[in-house]
């Protein structure tokens, strides 16, 4: 007898169920994928213990009789495809007919269905595989599909899950995918009895990336439309301003299908080439429509990838929609300036400041909403520079009695409730001081420490040119400066946690929900880097201390690319590897950036310091930071050897 044997229906469906159902996300995807081709206009989706113990989506679509009830649960049974020309005209989300079996031989399931012209639903119940007979009960038109103890009868993959909120955090993005996608359907999510989303149908799926992603980035997406040779694109993309620290941000949507495509990757970074830095990534929100029959969407068991007929042209499409889109808008940054409302909140924080103060720490609650967030209700302090010299305006002062506080003082105090007024930035707001004296800061030199360099100017804002024993030396100002502090860094973390401050007033900030475990996962290196981080909903974290080395760093945006960053690399990241890129990221958000102007003090500072850092021929990304020429080969280049 030969070694070769034909395996059991139930070990066939688990193993299809291992390429399909990957985890509690993979259901919630197949069944709410289910219900939109069913034709519901309201889907809500219930999760108990991450998808664990439940995963329930309930539907008003179409339902199913008996019959078709005994079908669903079959392996390869379908009413989206009947012949081979229909998997190349694919109008449905699914069609494989592979969902509801392999998912009902590892869990314990249960279909409940009514059509319109029942007079009851009828239920069947699938058990590790085995199937059960139809029988009737009462039940709205519609369908609702109950996943219970998911991998029970595979244990081995059950051991694999995730914690609760890692799991959530995936079944939040599919979920999240699945709406974007479908405006016109109302969506809810619960987990444990706590509602996620409750989403009604509307035509502006810009309304549903703010119900997910929050207001504040959709109101400055720009609308992007370009139509032709049978292709239609369109969508939202963020101003290069808004950019991110992880690649997560760019959703593709295909005939209404969320997919991963390099081509398309590829147009909308070629689109943002030379305006965003290298290392950061942008954000898009593009739905492109085409003929089914030029795109093949059954080439991934999880119908994540397609294969177009023409990826030149989708390639040229997508690229031309956002370059146009750039073309026709003014993509400087702009000022943010006070207005009478936010001139009322910032009335508001001085005198909570003072009252804090005055109290010894005991401050009364400072009523706030979540849109009052942000660097327009900042203090601002203004300078004027002219010819290296420096000089700050005057500062309001806020009295109260025998206290008083700067108007301009950043809303920070110490651990110890002492007032602590927040450094003044030297040239632009923003911009970190490079000859500051003051021991709190990683450019500290000390009361006395003399300034003493060679020879050097600064041109283009960019660069700096010294002049060196035997030639010259062209500096990247940046590169140098993120080296520097990089190293600053890594030597003040090696032994003891970084300084920090309090807020008076935590900063709250939007996120995506799966960012919300490396709360907990990586709780030890936020703890290290001084940075007191909360979730304070299902998408916010509350910020309550941030170190004192990034003080001029935009808080808000610190957060979001950390915990991008965090996300990125997983729950067992090399800890060398992660604090590296933790590091190098604080380094390259808090050093002076191209286009900042230097004083002679600054530029003396930079290269004393460039004497003493370690490795600082190149920063932290590995790009050089400094340009030797020799005069042999000045020489060279003016023909006099």
């Amino acid at each position: 007898m030969g070694s070769i044997r034909i395996l059991q229906p139930e070990l066939v469906n688990r193993i299809a169920a291992g390429e399909c159902v990957e985890r509690p996300a993979s259901v919630v995807k197949e069944l709410v994928e289910n219900a939109l081709d069913a034709g519901a206009a309201r889907i809500d989706a219930t999760i108990l213990d991450g998808g664990r113990e439940l995963v329930q989506v309930v539907d008003d679509g179409t339902g199913m009789d008996a019959d078709d009830l005994c079908l669903c649960v079959q392996p390869h049974a379908t009413s989206k495809v009947r012949c081979d020309d229909d998997l190349f005209n694919i109008h449905t989300m699914g069609f494989r007919g592979e969902a509801l079996p392999s998912i009902g031989s590892v869990s314990r399931l249960q279909v409940t269905s009514r059509t319109r012209d029942c007079d009851v639903a009828h239920t069947i119940r699938v058990d590790g595989g085995q199937i059960g007979e139809p029988t009737p009960r009462g039940g709205p038109i519609g369908t609702s599909v109950e996943v219970r103890d998911l991998f029970y009868c595979v244990p081995a993959r059950r051991k694999f899950l995730k914690t609760n909120q890692t799991e959530m955090g995936h079944i939040t993005e599919q979920f999240a995918r699945l709406a974007l996608a479908h405006p016109g359907v109302a969506f809810s999510l619960k987990h444990n009895k706590r509602v996620f989303h409750t989403l009604a149908a509307t035509a502006d799926r810009r309304q549903r990336i703010a119900d997910f992603y929050g207001p504040e980035l959709a109101e400055v997406l720009l609308p992007v439309r370009r139509e032709g040779g049978g292709v239609l694109v369109e969508g939202w993309v963020a101003p290069p301003k808004e950019s991110r620290g992880s690649g997560k941000w760019e959703y593709v949507f295909v005939n209404g299908r969320h997919v991963r495509d390099k081509f398309v990757s590829h147009a909308v970074k070629e689109a943002y080439r030379s305006l965003i830095d290298p290392s950061r990534y942008p954000v898009a929100f593009l739905f492109i429509t085409i003929d089914p029959s030029r795109v093949d969407v059954n080439v991934h068991p999880t119908k994540s990838e397609v294969r177009w007929r023409d990826s030149n042209y989708v390639h040229g499409q997508v690229l031309a929609a956002i370059r146009e889109k750039f073309l026709a808008t003014n993509l400087d940054h702009t000022l943010q300036t006070q207005t009478a409302e936010n001139e009322e909140y910032q009335q508001r924080v001085r005198t909570a400041m003072v009252d804090f103060f005055t109290r010894g720490g005991q401050s009364a609650a400072l009523p706030r909403n979540h849109e009052e967030v942000g660097s327009a209700v900042r203090p601002v302090r203004t300078e004027w520079r002219d010819h290296g010299s420096k000089g700050q305006g005057d500062q309001g002062v806020v009295a109260d009695g025998q206290h008083s506080v700067a108007a301009g003082a950043s809303p920070a105090v110490a651990t110890n409730a002492q007032p602590v007024i927040a450094e003044t930035p030297i040239g632009q707001p923003g911009v970190p001081s490079i000859s500051e004296t003051q021991s709190a800061t990683p450019w500290s030199l000390g009361p006395s420490a003399p300034l003493s360099a060679p020879r050097a100017i600064q041109i283009h804002n960019t660069f700096i040119v010294t002049e060196t024993g035997d030639g010259l030396m062209i500096i990247d100002q940046h590169a140098l400066h993120e080296r520097i502090l990089y190293e600053r860094f890594r030597a003040r973390i090696a032994d003891r946690p970084l300084e920090s401050q309090r807020l008076l007033l935590p900063e709250v900030v939007r996120v995506p929900a799966d960012r919300l475990e490396v709360l907990e996962t990586h709780a030890d290196i936020l703890q290290r880097l001084g940075i007191e981080l909360t979730q304070s909903g299902p998408q916010s974290v509350t910020l309550h201390a941030f170190p004192t080395l990034l003080q001029k760093v935009d808080q808000q945006r610190f957060v979001k690319d950390l915990l991008d960053l965090l996300n990125e690399k997983g729950s067992r990241p090399s800890p060398e590897t992660l604090l590296h890129d933790l590091l190098d990221m604080m380094a390259c958000k808090a050093a002076v950036k191209a286009g900042d102007p230097l004083t002679n003090d600054e530029i003396a500072a930079l290269l004393v310091r460039r004497e003493i850092a370690e490795r600082s021929s190149h920063c932290p990304h590995g790009r050089p930071t400094t340009l030797h020429l020799t005069l042999r080969d000045l020489e060279r280049q003016f023909k006099r050897r």
